[in-house]
Parts: structure tokens; C-alpha cells; sequence
């Protein structure tokens, strides 16, 4: 009996140890399978589109799938073959030969193991389009394929000019041209009720970046009010737009705003006509009544001493109503005046002041922060209308992302709306901020460009840099001392204003914010821990 259960046990071991065995053999064969003898590359059936100042990934799969690892992948442009922009080999990256103008903005997108040999390719310029070759090789076998890559730039805004046609016929030839796109631009002309209208005359043009030039002109009927747009574009988001009345005699237009100045002018000048003379009329009566005392005191000199004395006493003590109408006019049309002339010369309204003129502004807006966009390295609090920098490391979920702000809860889509951000205290120094507006479908997650073209319109602080908006070039802004900045946003005129409310004064307007529906964007930067908050 003793021996029988030996026996079984003999039997339950071996069976054991060869299944062990198997699996030792087996595993290890399948991780370290060799790659096919042949395979093939998938890549995109079109071109790859990316905005300048961006990153982008261009894809190249193996197929079948199968663990690239081992393999050499060299990626380069097509114009240079001899130098790739990334070359793979031996389980690493090699730093040479590369091309020298992608040193430290390639790298490979990941999953190698899985046959993802794709490439990234950040901080992307003009001179990066075209065509890429990726290229894999194995001990028996290569492949390559192509990616076209475009880079996207948007243009300026549409200049648009009228001229007289040949032969009259109550005819003019209204032309439309703007430059600095890529790749090349549509370009369509509308009326103002909407209609879209036919064209045949287009020139394009490439300077020697490679920047497109667009000009269209077309003959139309002559009108003071029927006015025309010419749009150009390459996407809904990447589109600029101008307006013109095609009449020839557009400058009636400047001729018109001289007239309206000369009447300002000629009603200021009289206000202050009525003043000079209110001030001599007052002067006058004053004289010819103390003429006209003279002469009644020597008419009435033989009356009785009691009755010019009654007399007199009434003239000394009475002050006359004429008087005083002319002294009190006199005063107020000063007073008046001279507030006015140096309200002029050192303020300039704020939108909260123009209220009182008739002009439908929602003042204030009452925004709240949206906890949900905020950079995971920001604190909202205060009633969602408080945002403070926290180190990174104190964050609950650190993040890649580069910029560092967070976007307001409400949208803005039509009317007039103004909101105020206290950027510092008197008694701290705030070292950055920026504080604007940004398009609703900005890409919130990546670290595009802060630029107008995607949907960013800031107001900035550095304390190195100074103040200065996202514009190129970046004019200069002076500004001694700013505590609360004014944000005032027009989105019936497209245009966004910052203004200084501790001096009253105007700061920046920025002329062509066009896009369906805003959203308020707010930055306390990340070079302190002192807080920014809506007022």
C-alpha cells in the first residue's frame, strides 16, 4: 500500500515537471520570435495638417504586427536622404548622422513592441513641409512609405480697394488681396445679405518663404449701401475677412467724418463764444447800472434825506435777481467747461462710464472660474473667482501641460461685456500673469502656441518682459503702475480692449477677435504664489 501511493506520487511529479518544462521552452520562444521574413507599412491615405508653432505625429504601422524593437527605422525628409531628421538602431536612438535642423524635436511616438514605429515632431516650422519617408529594415527584408506633411499658416487680413471701371456703365472693379498663407488659400466673395458671388479673375503668388499671396477683383454695381466681403481661408478656424462699400467716391466717407468734425468743432467754439460774452454782458450791465444809480441819484437829489436814504440802503443790501442769474450762469458754463477740457485731456472712459450715455454694455459680469480646465497645478477658490499657483509637486495630479490657466464657466457670443481682474496687491509683487479671451473649440489639452491664429487674444505680465500681448510682432506697452486690469469684450465689432482702471486709460485693442462664442481665459503664471481674482 505504502509503495502504491509512492508510485502515484512518482507519477503526479513528472507530470508536473514536464509541464514546467514546456512552459520554460515556450514562452521565452514566443517573446524572442524573429520579425516576418516579409511585411508592409501602413501610413495616412492623405496629407498630415498641423498649425505652425505646433506638434504633430506622422503614422507609420508595421503589418503584420509584430515587435519592432530589433529592427532599424530611419525617418527623413525626402529632399535630404543622407541625413535623417531620426535614425533608430540598436535598441536606441542614434545621435549621428542627423540632421541637424530636427536635433531635440523628434522623437518616436511609442508602442514600438506593438509595431508602432510613428514619429513626433514638435515646435513645428514652415520649413518642416513636405514629404517624409519612413523606412524600416529587418535582416531579411526593408519597407518604406511616404507622409505628406502641410503646415498651416493663416494670412493677414483681406485689403480691399474700389476703382472705376473701364467704360462707366455704373460699374466699379472692387479687388481683394492678402498674403502670408500656407498652404494655398480659398477665397470667396459674398454680399451683404449673405449670397455668395461668382468670380473668374484670381492670381496666386509665393514669396520666397514660401508664403502664399491670394488677389481676386470683380466688376459690380456701384452702391453707397449694398456693401461686399471678401473672405479668405483655409478652414472655419483659420479665416480672415474684409468689408467695402463698392462706390468710387468712398472718400466722401472722410469727407463726411470732416464735416461731423467741423460741426464739433463749431458748437465748441460757440460754447465757448457764450461763455466770453455771458462773462462781458456781465460786465456791461454791471457798468450801465451803476450809470443808471448815478443819474437817478442826481434826479432824485432835491427829495428828502429820509428817501434817499431808503433808497440807497435798498441798492446796498438787495443783490438784484439779474445779477445773480448772470453771476450763477457764468460760474456753471466755466465750471463746465473746464471739467470737461480736463476730463478730456487726462482720462479716457471706461466702459463701466458709458453707461450713463445710453450705451447697452452687461456691466459687470459676474464670471465664475470652471474647476473642470483648470491646469491641475491651479487652486480656484473664493467663490470660483480666485486662482492661485501651487507648486507642482503639491498638485493632486501633475500635469504635461505647458500653459497654466483656467477658462471661465460662461460663454460669450453677441453684445457687450466687461469684467475686472485684480492682478496684484499694492503691498505684494505679482512676477507674471495674463489675463484675454479664447475661441470655444481652442484645443485645451495640448500645448499649441498662445497666438491669435489658435484662438488665443491675452493681455501678459513677466516681470523680465513686462506687459505685452500675443501678437507678432509685440508692440510696446508702458504702463508705471497697474493693480486691476479692464477687460472689455465687443462681439458684435470683434474686438477686445484691456484697459488700466486704476489711471482710467486705454491699453491695447485687439481689432479682428472673430469667432462664434468666447470664453475668459485667466493665468496667475507660475513664477509666485500670489493669487489673481475677478472684481
Amino acid at each position: 500500500m505504502f509503495t502504491t501511493v509512492g508510485n502515484r506520487g512518482t507519477m503526479h511529479l513528472g507530470l508536473c515537471l514536464r509541464v514546467l518544462i514546456l512552459s520554460a521552452l515556450t514562452v521565452p520562444i514566443r517573446a524572442a520570435q524573429p520579425a516576418p521574413e516579409t511585411f508592409t507599412l501602413t501610413v495616412p491615405d492623405g496629407p498630415t495638417s498641423t498649425l505652425s508653432g505646433s506638434s504633430v505625429s506622422l503614422l507609420c504601422q508595421v503589418s503584420p504586427l509584430f515587435n519592432a524593437e530589433p529592427l532599424e527605422v530611419r525617418w527623413y525628409h525626402s529632399s535630404n536622404s543622407h541625413s535623417p531628421a531620426l535614425l533608430y538602431k540598436d535598441h536606441k536612438i542614434q545621435e549621428a548622422p542627423v540632421d541637424p535642423r530636427y536635433r531635440g524635436r523628434v522623437s518616436l511616438t511609442g508602442g514600438m513592441e506593438r509595431g508602432n514605429v510613428s514619429l513626433t515632431l514638435e515646435r513645428v516650422t514652415l520649413e518642416d513641409r513636405g514629404e517624409y519617408v519612413c523606412q524600416v529594415t529587418s535582416e531579411q527584408w526593408y519597407e518604406k512609405a511616404s507622409v505628406f506633411l502641410t503646415v498651416n499658416v493663416t494670412g493677414r487680413e483681406p485689403v480691399l480697394s474700389v476703382a472705376e471701371a473701364r467704360g462707366g456703365g455704373g460699374q466699379v472693379n472692387v479687388t481683394c488681396s492678402s498674403e502670408g498663407w500656407s498652404p494655398q488659400p480659398k477665397l470667396t466673395w459674398r454680399n451683404k445679405e449673405g449670397t455668395e458671388i461668382r468670380y473668374e479673375q484670381v492670381l496666386n503668388t509665393s514669396d520666397p518663404h514660401g508664403l502664399v499671396s491670394v488677389s481676386s477683383w470683380l466688376l459690380y454695381a456701384s452702391s453707397y449701401s449694398d456693401w461686399l466681403a471678401c473672405t479668405v481661408y483655409l478652414s472655419e478656424e483659420a479665416k480672415r475677412e474684409g468689408r467695402i462699400l463698392p462706390h468710387t467716391a468712398v472718400p466722401g466717407v472722410y469727407k463726411e467724418a470732416f464735416i461731423v468734425t467741423l460741426i464739433l468743432s463749431l458748437v465748441i467754439i460757440c460754447a465757448l463764444c457764450s461763455v466770453i460774452l455771458c462773462k462781458r454782458r456781465g460786465s456791461m450791465w454791471s457798468s450801465s447800472q451803476k450809470s443808471r444809480n448815478h443819474s437817478d441819484q442826481a434826479e432824485l437829489g432835491q427829495r428828502a434825506a429820509e428817501t434817499k436814504n431808503l433808497i440807497e440802503g435798498a441798492e446796498n443790501k438787495v443783490p438784484r435777481p439779474t445779477e445773480q442769474r448772470a453771476a450763477g450762469k457764468q460760474d456753471h458754463l466755466e465750471a463746465e467747461t473746464n471739467n470737461s477740457i480736463e476730463g478730456a485731456e487726462n482720462t479716457v472712459k471706461t466702459p463701466t462710464e458709458h453707461t450713463a450715455s445710453g450705451k447697452e454694455v452687461h456691466l459687470k459680469e459676474n464670471i465664475i472660474l470652471d474647476e473642470k480646465t483648470a491646469h491641475p497645478a491651479i487652486r480656484v477658490t473664493q467663490g470660483k473667482q480666485r486662482a492661485q499657483y501651487i507648486k507642482e509637486k503639491d498638485a493632486e495630479k501633475p500635469s504635461v501641460r505647458t500653459h497654466l490657466h483656467v477658462f471661465s464657466k460662461e460663454s460669450f457670443s453677441s453684445g457687450q461685456h466687461y469684467w475686472e481682474v485684480k492682478v496684484k496687491d499694492k503691498s505684494t509683487e505679482k512676477l507674471s500673469w495674463y489675463v484675454g479671451v479664447a475661441r470655444e473649440n481652442v484645443e485645451r489639452r495640448c500645448n499649441v502656441p498662445l497666438t491669435p491664429q489658435n484662438g488665443f487674444w491675452i493681455l501678459s505680465y513677466d516681470k523680465e518682459k513686462g506687459f505685452h500681448v500675443n501678437t507678432d510682432p509685440q508692440p510696446p506697452i508702458t504702463v508705471a503702475e497697474l493693480t486691476i486690469v479692464g477687460v472689455f469684450l465687443d462681439c458684435d465689432r470683434y474686438t477686445l480692449s484691456f484697459y488700466n482702471v486704476d489711471t482710467k486709460s486705454l491699453l491695447y485693442t485687439f481689432t479682428d477677435v472673430k469667432t462664434s462664442n468666447y470664453f475668459a481665459v485667466f493665468s496667475p503664471g507660475r513664477c509666485d504664489i500670489y493669487s489673481i481674482r475677478i472684481i
